[in-house]
């Protein structure tokens, strides 16, 4: 009796923290117990290789990828939301592969959300890019024109970006991202993150355009970069509720451990730094009971330092998405956890 009484203390206690904090979720987030859904979803995925002059003597120099839309589907069930997209062809109306080129790529990535922590995960493989706003950068171009085009460029991108959500009694990530619940009240909260990337550029000779390279001495010839990143990342997200419309805004900024290896002509350096690098969450739409819409963007940034070249490798998404709630019924009652 001595021994089993403090058990059953115990058990009592956390019966009754669970009932507080079920109460306490209740009056700020809804959940769908018995209901899964299914929602078509139109993305728009990215990687990009930025150079940027550190004393601004010239402009900065972009590559883009000359396709980047996938159409898919999303659904929610047993508890687990998945999503599966396909590329679709490149538009030949607004980027012509005469003009602009062709992009091959493998693009994966994955945001889970749960109620306490979320993540991200992404491996993206891109080659053949285009020089944006090339008139910037050669003096002969002329509109019309085609865009210097890179098919010996290659981005390769691989980041894992987790966080934990402070306030996860009254604050719900899942309700603006994946819309598993509903925010009921306008509340926010503070979140911590671990992040790691390991960006990676490379192409058969310089990717500074002549008319530029008297602005980055040193690195006139630079062809391949990789950058390696380390960070803790502190930030804050809000979600603003106007009835079942709902606006979400997140900010993660942080000190970061670089370790970033390139070429100087024919030899490969290798440099340490520190510095603060970023992540960007925007939702909006309509959750309803029954039906939902709205628009997400994801979007991550590193940064990194090679004398006076600012070297930036972004990465991200936009999804555009409906979607409609059903009941379940049968075996859609299960639950896999």
């Amino acid at each position: 009796m001595i021994l089993a009484s403090p058990v059953s203390a115990q058990f009592r206690n956390d019966s009754l923290q669970t009932v507080k904090y079920d109460s306490v979720r209740e009056i700020y987030i809804k959940d769908f117990p018995h209901k899964f859904y299914i929602k078509p979803i139109l993305t728009v995925r990215n990687l990009t290789l930025e150079f940027n002059d550190e004393n601004k003597n010239a402009n900065k120099i972009t590559y883009n990828p000359s396709s980047s839309t996938y159409f898919g589907f999303g659904l929610y069930l047993f508890e687990i939301g998945a999503e599966l997209s396909f590329k679709l062809h490149q538009d030949e109306a607004n980027k012509p592969v005469e003009k602009f080129g062709e992009t091959k790529s493998f693009d994966f990535q994955s945001n889970i959300y749960t109620k306490r922590w979320g993540a991200d995960i992404a491996y993206q493989r891109y080659r053949g890019l285009y020089l944006d706003k090339p008139g910037r950068h050669y003096s002969s171009y002329q509109a019309g024109d085609n865009y210097p085009q890179r098919p010996d460029l290659t981005l390769r991108n691989f980041q894992l970006n987790a966080f934990y959500i402070f306030n996860h009694k009254k604050f719900s990530y899942r309700s603006a991202y994946n819309q598993a619940d509903r925010q009921l009240k306008s509340t926010g909260s503070p979140i911590l993150g671990v992040f790691f990337a390991n960006y990676k550029y490379d192409a058969d000779s310089t990717l500074i355009p002549q008319s530029a390279q008297g602005a980055y001495p040193g690195n006139e010839n630079n062809r391949f970069g990789r950058i390696s990143t380390l960070a803790l990342f502190p930030g804050y997200t809000h979600t603003f509720i106007y009835r079942k419309f709902y606006f979400n805004a997140s900010l993660s900024i942080g000190p970061a451990h670089l370790w970033t290896k390139y070429n100087v002509d024919d030899l490969e350096k290798e440099d340490i730094i520190i510095r603060p690098i970023y992540n960007i969450r925007v939702a909006a739409g309509f959750n309803g009971d029954w039906f939902f819409a709205g628009i997400t963007l994801v979007n991550q940034v590193v940064s990194a330092k090679i004398d006076n070249l600012e070297v930036n490798g972004t990465s991200g998404n936009i999804k555009i998405f409906l979607g409609v709630r059903l009941e379940e019924v049968g075996v859609l009652k299960e639950r896999l956890f």
